[in-house]
C-alpha cells in the first residue's frame, strides 16, 4: 500500500526500511513481544463471547434524567480469569443516563465495587469515580468487560482504592460497551459520564450511601476526564459533595498530544481522536475527512474496533503525513477550523474546579507535554483554584513508546495519600 502526496508515493514498509537501526530494533522487540504474550496484545477475544452482551443495549425509552439507574446486574472483577479469582468486592455493573458529545440524553455504563469490609474513616464511606486512561474505542474495550476478563489495567488503582476502603465506581465512558462512536478526549462527554457515575453510584442498593462524599480520579484519559469532570461539577452537578479530585498527566491540549503522539508507538490512535470529533460534530464530517487520504481513511475506518492492546496493528510509529492528501502532519491542520474550534472546545483550563485538585505530571513524559499541564495549572490557579501539583523528575527515555507517560502511574501513590488526607478531614456522620 502506498501513499501519495507531496511526499511523493511511499509505503509504510519502506518508512521502516529507511528508519535507524534503533528504531527498526526496537519494532522487533516489540513484534516479539507481541507475539511472546498471545492474545492479549491482539486483541480482546473473550469479551467478544460476553455473556452481559445484552447488558449493553440500551431499551428503547429510559429515564433521560442524568444520573439515573436504567438496569443493573451483579458482577465481579477478575484477578485471574476462569479461575474464580476475583478482587473481594460487592460488585455491581450498572447503565445510567448522562449527557454526551452532543449535549444529547445518552446511556452509558459502568461498575460499582464496594468493599466488603466496613468503613473506618469519618462519615459514610466515599466513593471514588474513576475513569479509565486510553483503553480504545471497540465495544469490547469497555472497561466493566475487560473487569471480567482481568484486563482492565485500572484493576491496580481500584485494588488501592477497595484496600484503604473506598467504594469505587468506573465509568466506561460514552460508546464504550454501548451503542455509538465513543468521543475520545471530549471534555463534555467524559466529564458528564464521570459526574453521572457518581450520581448513580450512591445507591443503597449497590452498598453505597446516598449521602457519600465523593472524590474524581484517573490518569492519562482518565485525568481528562477527572480534570473535565472538576471543570463542569460546579455548573452540571452542583449538589455532589466532591471533597477532591486526582488529575494525573491530564493531556489538557488536543494540540500538545498530536504534536508528541505524532509517529508513536500508539500513532494510530489519533483514528480515535478524529472519529471522537465527527461524533460530536457531525455537521463538519465532510471537512474533516476531507484532509485524509484513502490509506487514512481506512485507519479511521479500522481503529474504531481496536482497544488499545491492538497496538501492534494501528500502524505503529508510521507518521501522520502518510494518512494526509497533502503530506503535512494532523498537529498543521489543527491550527485550522473547523479542527481549531474542535481543539479548543477540549481545553482544560478555562474553568476553576471547586474542589482541591492534586495534578500530577512527569517532565519526561512523552506524549502529555508537561508545558500543557503547567499551562493549565496556572490558569486555575489564576482564578482561585486550590490546585496541589506533584511533579515527577523521570527522564525522557525511548520517546514515543509511551514509557515516560506510562512510568508517571506511579504518581497515583502520592495521589492515594493525598486523598486519604481529604478523607480524613470529612466531617463526622
Amino acid at each position: 500500500m502506498s501513499i501519495g502526496g507531496r511526499r511523493g508515493s511511499r509505503s509504510v514498509r519502506e518508512h521502516f526500511r529507511g528508519s535507524s537501526p534503533r528504531r527498526r530494533r526496537l519494532w522487533a522487540l516489540l513484534a516479539a513481544c507481541a507475539v511472546a504474550s498471545g492474545a492479549s496484545l491482539t486483541g480482546i477475544g473473550p469479551a467478544t463471547a460476553d455473556p452481559y452482551a445484552g447488558f449493553y443495549d440500551p431499551p428503547s425509552t429510559f429515564d433521560t434524567r442524568p444520573g439515573s439507574l436504567i438496569r443493573s446486574a451483579p458482577s465481579y472483577a477478575a484477578i485471574i480469569p476462569f479461575t474464580g479469582a476475583n478482587i473481594d468486592a460487592r460488585t455491581t455493573t450498572v447503565m445510567y443516563a448522562s449527557t454526551g458529545a452532543r449535549n444529547r440524553p445518552t446511556a452509558v455504563t459502568g461498575s460499582v465495587l464496594v468493599p466488603r469490609t466496613p468503613w473506618s474513616g469519618r462519615g459514610e464511606r466515599p466513593v471514588v469515580v474513576v475513569g479509565s486512561g486510553t483503553i480504545g474505542a471497540g465495544d469490547q474495550c469497555a472497561p466493566s468487560r475487560l473487569l471480567r476478563y482481568g484486563q482492565a489495567y485500572e484493576e491496580l488503582a481500584i485494588g488501592a482504592l477497595l484496600a484503604n476502603g473506598y467504594a469505587v465506581a468506573l465509568t466506561d465512558y460514552e460508546g464504550l460497551g454501548t451503542p455509538g462512536v465513543h468521543p475520545y478526549l471530549n471534555r463534555r462527554s467524559l466529564g458528564t459520564s464521570m459526574l453521572d457515575m457518581a450520581r448513580v453510584a450512591r445507591n443503597p442498593k449497590f452498598g453505597v450511601s446516598a449521602q457519600a462524599p465523593v472524590a474524581l480520579w484517573g490518569y492519562s484519559e482518565g485525568g481528562f476526564a477527572a480534570g473535565s469532570a472538576a471543570e463542569l461539577a460546579g455548573s452540571y452537578a452542583p449538589e455532589l459533595p466532591i471533597f477532591g479530585a486526582f488529575a494525573g498527566a491530564p493531556a489538557p491540549d488536543l494540540a500538545d498530544l498530536a504534536r508528541l503522539g505524532d509517529g508513536s508507538l500508539l500513532g494510530g490512535g489519533v483514528g480515535w481522536v478524529v472519529n471522537g470529533f465527527i461524533a460530536a460534530y457531525p455537521e463538519r464530517r465532510a471537512e474533516f475527512l476531507s484532509v485524509f487520504n484513502p490509506l487514512g481513511r481506512n485507519v479511521l475506518r479500522q481503529v474504531n474496533s481496536y482497544c488499545v492492546f491492538d497496538v501492534l496493528r494501528m500502524n505503529p510509529f508510521v507518521p501522520t503525513t502518510f494518512y494526509t492528501r497533502d503530506g503535512r502532519p494532523i498537529a498543521t491542520h489543527l491550527r485550522n477550523e473547523p479542527w481549531r474550534t474542535a481543539v479548543n472546545d477540549q481545553r482544560l483550563g478555562r474553568v476553576a474546579p471547586r474542589m482541591p485538585i492534586l495534578v500530577s505530571q512527569n517532565r519526561g513524559d512523552d506524549v502529555v507535554d508537561p508545558r500543557g499541564t503547567d499551562r493549565m495549572v496556572r490558569s486555575w490557579r489564576a482564578q482561585g483554584a486550590d490546585v496541589t501539583v506533584e511533579t515527577m523528575y523521570l527522564p525522557l527515555v525511548l520517546p514515543g513508546t509511551f514509557l515516560g507517560h506510562g512510568i508517571g502511574l506511579t504518581s497515583e501513590l502520592a495521589a492515594l495519600s493525598w486523598l486519604n488526607g481529604k478523607a480524613a478531614a470529612l466531617p463526622a456522620r
